[in-house]
């Protein structure tokens, strides 16, 4: 099975605080990979709560992104409106133990779907 992972396609990293004009150069280029994708799809947001700059990353990077349920939390709109009722796993830094536990968890349906269980 094919998987395909979005990583934080969100307003504070593409045209927010952390935003750069290459990464709203891409957007497009991200949303044509997801419309031509045969395969299952994932979606990461990097999350924080309001107590982000007392935390070990806010100390490093003392600015303030991707605030739970805040505008800059969201994806992207071209992104948020593909990516419908996908998954959206929520992360409060660069990895994702849920992501691989998701993505596990695919692969086994997958493979007793494969083997008639």
């Amino acid at each position: 099975m094919k998987v395909l992972v979005v990583v934080d396609m969100q307003n504070d990293f593409v045209n927010g605080v952390l935003g750069t004009k290459e990464a709203e150069a891409i957007v497009p280029k991200v949303a044509k990979k997801i419309e031509s994708f045969e395969g299952k799809i994932f979606y990461t947001r990097d999350t924080h709560e309001k107590n982000y700059l007392d935390t070990q990353e806010g100390k490093l990077l003392p600015v303030p992104h991707c605030l739970l349920k805040t505008g800059g939390w969201e994806l992207v709109p071209q992104i948020k409106r593909l990516a419908g009722e996908s998954k959206i796993i929520d992360k409060p830094s660069f990895g994702s133990v849920e992501l691989c536990y998701e993505i596990n968890e695919e692969l086994l349906d997958e493979e007793a779907l494969a083997n008639g269980e």
